[in-house]
């Protein structure tokens, strides 16, 4: 039982290494590309309201998680809308349950042209419940906020990094 579990997962092991993955984050052991060290040289523009600004300090920790080291190359400008909808009613039509949308529109540039270089559009989804208590509806709310504002990160993240790894490799 034991040695089938272990050629198969032996035979697994061997195929995803003869497909060519690796991780996004890991260490390049041949030198040709480290994601997190052009993370490391973007920049984070200023974004408006208390939203931006979980979501900046969020993509700051990502992107340089040891300080501010790296001479900056890139700016990441981002912008923010949030929108609610109400997804469950109660008998008396008022809404229990709500869609909290956070779209990020973002833009990479690079410093030294002042030219976009990458852009695109993120979205999250968070869900919260209305309760009889105002201000337990008021902490959901909130919660659901930062949570959305932590995906929108880790997605804008998550799509640099890529953007990156897949530059080095074309270059």
């Amino acid at each position: 039982m034991w040695l089938s579990k272990f050629i198969t997962t032996s035979l697994l092991l061997v195929a995803l290494s003869a497909c060519g993955f690796k991780p996004l984050y890991g260490v390049d052991k041949s030198g040709l590309s480290d994601p997190q060290a052009e993370l490391a040289t973007v920049r984070v523009g200023p974004i408006e309201d208390r939203l931006g600004q979980l979501v900046r300090n969020q993509l700051v920790s990502y992107f340089s998680p040891r300080g501010h080291g790296a001479q900056k190359q890139y700016e990441l400008r981002v912008n923010l809308s949030l929108s609610s909808e109400g997804t469950a009613l109660a008998q008396d039509e008022s809404a229990t349950r709500y869609n909290l949308t956070l779209t990020s529109g973002f833009a990479l540039f690079d410093l030294a042209s002042n030219k976009k270089i990458f852009a695109g559009n993120v979205r999250s989804i968070a869900v919260y419940n209305v309760i009889a208590s105002e201000y337990a509806t008021l902490i959901a709310k909130q919660d659901a906020e930062r949570r959305a504002a932590r995906d929108v990160a880790e997605e804008l993240r998550t799509r640099i990094g890529v953007f990156f790894s897949r530059r080095t490799k074309s270059s």
